[in-house]
Order: structure tokens, then C-alpha cells, then sequence
């Protein structure tokens, strides 16, 4: 652990997931939510690339590069994510706790079996529907796959959300190339925690998740291993953390109603 930034209710890491995850005491996280690094059936370059992880468009590819530092294969993918759910157990508030990570489909029964056998049960498979296909031919990639375990008998929040999570995808403007919706994180957050909760995001990127956690109210804890993007995130957090809390001024309003 190189660097440690404390920002409210955020706690950012810059440094390597597993060795934060095995290094730390423990977070008492309520939900680890991640979107990590991808290969998108691939065991070589050229096969990453054919693949147009995510749907990304060509274009974003040349822009941003592949996936910046992601040079694993499916096997190397697999190991990483097995270790990181093993040690998430460590870290999680008590046996009710749930983990979602984002997956290319090509990846879906490789990382299912992988987290599975860390010692998650595999409760289901939310799907971020992106409302409009990408370019290229055929069935055009439309969403993405969203993995969703637990430990033990989950414990969940609210009742507002099916399967399907709607949400446009991301401009080509973006600071990172696969950053993720605020409102989908915020979904997958309000489903898997209660306000005061702490979220753990071991693949942080441009720090989303953080930014949803903290917009709902929640604890927050990331590690990233790119300086470039750790410093994006504190930057994107910290303005996050500047911001009216709508989450907790529609609670309390919800008190104050009932005193009436």
C-alpha cells in the first residue's frame, strides 16, 4: 500500500487489490460491487481485441487502449478473481453479505465456477440493458452481465429494482474506458446495502462506484493500482463528497413527516 487518501466517508487505496485485500484489517463491508478488469474469452492479444470486450466501439479502443494494464488471460482472470473473493470474506460485516461483479458474457461460466469456488453461492445474473446496441452486424452487443453472489442466505435492502438495470451507456468521453453508469452502480448499491454501509470496490478504475456510494449515503472503500486513475478517483470522490446528500435529505424528511 503505496498511498492512502481519506476523503469523508471514503477510504482510497493506490495500490494492487489482492495485496490491499490480504494486507488490511478488516473494512466490515455490507457489499463488495466492482467492475474488474476483463478478457473477454481471449487468450491472447489479438483474441482480446477480435472480441470488442463490453461492446466497446473500435474507436473508444484506439482512444483509450485496451483495458490499460489488462494483459491477463481467461486462467490469469480466474485466479485473480477466486483470491480476491476468498479474501473479501475476511473483510465482509457477517455471513448475510452479497458481491457483484461486472463480466463480458464470453467470461460468465469461467468466473461463476471461479467465484463459486472461493466459497460464494451464485444467486443471480442482473443485467445493465444499455437501450441501444453498439455498431457492427448481427446482434449487436446491448448489455452487460452483472455476477451476483453472497455469503451464506443474503441480506437485501430494497425492493426496487428487477433483473434488467436500464441506463444509457457512457459517452466517449469518459475518464476511464469502461467506466460504468452512476445510476447503475447506485442500483446495485441500494440493493445491497443500508444507508451508513460500507461498500468495498477492490477494482476501483475511475472511482464509480465511490461516487454512488457516497451519493447514497454509504461508506466507501477502493483500491486502484493506476496512478492516473486513483487520482481521478480521489478528484471525482472528494466533489461527490461536496454534494447534497439527496439519499439522506429524503430520509430525513421521511422523519420529520412522521413527528408531524
Amino acid at each position: 500500500m503505496s498511498r492512502i487518501e481519506q476523503i469523508g466517508d471514503a477510504t482510497l487505496y493506490l495500490g494492487d487489490a489482492l495485496g490491499v485485500l490480504q494486507s488490511a484489517k478488516s473494512f466490515g463491508a455490507r457489499a463488495m460491487v466492482s467492475d474488474p478488469p476483463y478478457c473477454s474469452g481471449g487468450f491472447t492479444e489479438a483474441a482480446k481485441r477480435s472480441a470488442k470486450g463490453q461492446g466497446l466501439r473500435s474507436e473508444t479502443l484506439q482512444e483509450k487502449d485496451w483495458f490499460g494494464g489488462d494483459n491477463m488471460t481467461s486462467a490469469g482472470l480466474q485466479w485473480l478473481l477466486r483470491a480476491v473473493a476468498v479474501a473479501y470474506k475476511g473483510h465482509a460485516a457477517d455471513d448475510g453479505c452479497t458481491a457483484s461483479f461486472f463480466a463480458d458474457w464470453r467470461m460468465v461460466p469461467l468466473l461463476a465456477m471461479a467465484i463459486e469456488a472461493a466459497g460464494l453461492r451464485f444467486q443471480s445474473m442482473p443485467i445493465w440493458d444499455k437501450q441501444a446496441p453498439g455498431l457492427g452486424t448481427g446482434f449487436r452487443a446491448q448489455h452487460e452481465c452483472i455476477l451476483h453472489f453472497s455469503i451464506n442466505t443474503p441480506r437485501y435492502h430494497s425492493k426496487s429494482y428487477g433483473n434488467v438495470i436500464r441506463a444509457p451507456r457512457m459517452p466517449s468521453e469518459r475518464d476511464h474506458p469502461t467506466e460504468k453508469p452512476v445510476s447503475v452502480m447506485s442500483a446495485l448499491i441500494d440493493v445491497q446495502s443500508e444507508p451508513g454501509g460500507l461498500i468495498l470496490d477492490p477494482f476501483m478504475g475511475s472511482g464509480t462506484t465511490g461516487v454512488a456510494a457516497i451519493g447514497m449515503g454509504r461508506r466507501f472503500v477502493g483500491v486502484e493500482h493506476d496512478l492516473v486513475h486513483f487520482d481521478t478517483a480521489c478528484r471525482r470522490i472528494e466533489a461527490a463528497n461536496k454534494q447534497p446528500r439527496l439519499f439522506e435529505d429524503a430520509a430525513l424528511k421521511a422523519v420529520q413527516e412522521a413527528l408531524l
